[in-house]
This record gives structure tokens, sequence and C-alpha cells, in this order.
């Protein structure tokens, strides 16, 4: 056995045991360092214990190790969103975080086999269909975001400063179906959009300005000088997304200066714009 999968295996009950599953989402999968294999993890909404029938209402993780080709195929089993399954797992062993946080018994379940999928269970099907009803969140301006609860996000359209872009904000802990502390920030920002938007254009075209030169020479060494002026006038918005404690992030397309990159400048309510670079 490799020291990857041995030390993979360590975290977790020797003893097998069969439970009901209702996933969240997909597969997702990760691989740190210098590691082989990939990590396999669905987020489940709920566990039941076939045994003794003890229902789980709290998220929790299903993991797995895979090989490069398992990660490109079918990623060995082919879980879904939204889906119940019979699995047999084993349960991780309670273990002490950073900050010595104690993380339970069953945080995260091992697939060792998929047993059935499409299960029907009477809890667990009451549970999918209340996480199915849509949260809306209806801004003072009329837009109306929409929950993502896989990923503890609103989204939507609306305007800033004039323009149409996403709207995105983070609900206020894990698991809320609220975002008071984004919303507040928001209603803050959207009071000043315009000097925001001006503050956050400046910014960029101090920092950024002249790596759109270089870029723009090395495309084509007779292009004509870009300024600090026309690079904060080029930058059109995109996105505005809201977390909390006050941050935000405005997302500007870069109008190719960086060839199709997106502009991204972040700030604080409280303290101002303190950061801006390229991404995508």
């Amino acid at each position: 056995m490799s020291q990857e999968r041995e030390n993979f295996e360590k975290r977790f009950d020797m003893i097998e045991k069969e439970v009901l599953v209702l996933t969240e989402g997909g597969i997702s999968s990760s691989r740190w360092g210098e590691n082989k294999l990939w990590q396999a993890s669905v987020t489940v909404l709920a566990v039941v214990d076939t045994a003794t029938g003890e229902l789980t209402e709290k998220k929790c993780n299903l993991n797995w190790q895979m090989t490069d080709v398992e990660n490109k195929n079918n990623k060995v089993f082919n879980l879904q969103g939204e889906t119940i399954y019979r699995l047999r797992v084993q349960e991780s062993l309670p273990f002490l975080a950073f900050g010595n946080e104690e993380i339970p018994r069953g945080n995260t379940l091992w697939v060792r086999a998929v047993l059935e999928s499409d299960c029907s269970e009477e809890r667990l099907e009451k549970i999918l269909a209340e996480f199915r009803k849509p949260v809306l969140l209806q801004l003072d301006t009329g837009e109306k975001l929409v929950l993502d609860k896989s990923i503890g996000l609103f989204s939507g359209e609306g305007y800033w400063n004039g323009e149409t872009c996403l709207i995105n904000m983070d609900v206020d802990e894990e698991g809320s179906v609220t975002a008071k502390d984004a919303l507040e920030t928001w209603k803050q920002l959207i009071a000043n959009c315009q000097v925001w938007d001006d503050k956050a254009r400046k910014f960029a075209a101090g920092e950024l300005t002249d790596n759109a030169n270089d870029w723009a020479l090395d495309a084509d060494e007779n292009a004509e000088e870009i300024t600090q002026e026309c690079f904060a006038k080029r930058l059109s918005i995109s996105e505005v997304s809201v977390s909390t404690d006050g941050n935000f992030e405005i997302f500007y397309d870069d109008d190719d200066m960086f060839w199709g990159h997106v502009v991204i400048v972040s700030g604080n309510i409280e303290t101002g714009i303190d950061d801006t670079y390229m991404a995508g």
C-alpha cells in the first residue's frame, strides 16, 4: 500500500456500514502537492443509517481516492447531485482540526461501494423537496437574486452605475439562506456607485496600465501607448460580488488590453479600495 493510501485510510473506522445519503451536488476532485492520487468529494445533505433508521440532517462529505485515469473518466463512482443513494461506507474518526476545533466522527464518509441509486426514503425526499424550493433576495432597486444553496451565493442580473451586470452576495454563514451582511454593504455601495466606480477604475489604472502597455507591445511593437485615463475608460463593468464584513470585488471586462482577461478590484466599505489584479 502506498503512503498516500495509508494516510487516507487511517482517517477512517475499519468497520463498514450501510447508509442512505442525499447528495447536494456532483463530484469535485482535488490533488495536493506531490500526491499522485486525486481525492473525490461529494457534499451530502442528510444521511440515514439503514441499520437503526436514524436520520442525521447535517452536511457531510463523501470521499474516495482516484488515479489520473479514473479522475478523467467516470471518477469510479458516478454520483449525481440531488439523488438518494444506498452506499457501503466507513466513517471518519474524530480529530482535532486547526485551532483545536474538534471534528466529530462521521464528518466524512469513505465510499466503498454504491449499492443502489435513485432510492426512495420519505424523510430524505422531504429534505430534497425543501432544498429545491427557490430562495429569492429582492433588492431595493427591484432586482431579484436567486440563492445557489450548494455554494451559499445569491446571484442575479442588476445595475451598477447605469450598466447591467451580474450581482453576487454571500450568505451570512454556511448553511444560511440570508445575506443581511452583504446586503447592507451593497446598499452603501449602490448609494454611491459612481464614486466607488471612479475609485475602482482609477486604482486599477494606477496599478495595471504599465502592464497593459507591455501586453500591447508584445502584440504590436508599434502599438499606441495606453494612458491611465484611457485604461480607466476602456474598462466595462461585468460583475459586483459582495461578501461578509464589508468586503467586495468589482469585475471589469478589459477591452482586450490583457487579451480578454478580467480586471478585478477589491476593497472594503470601511477602508476603501485595497487591491487589483487581472484573472481569467
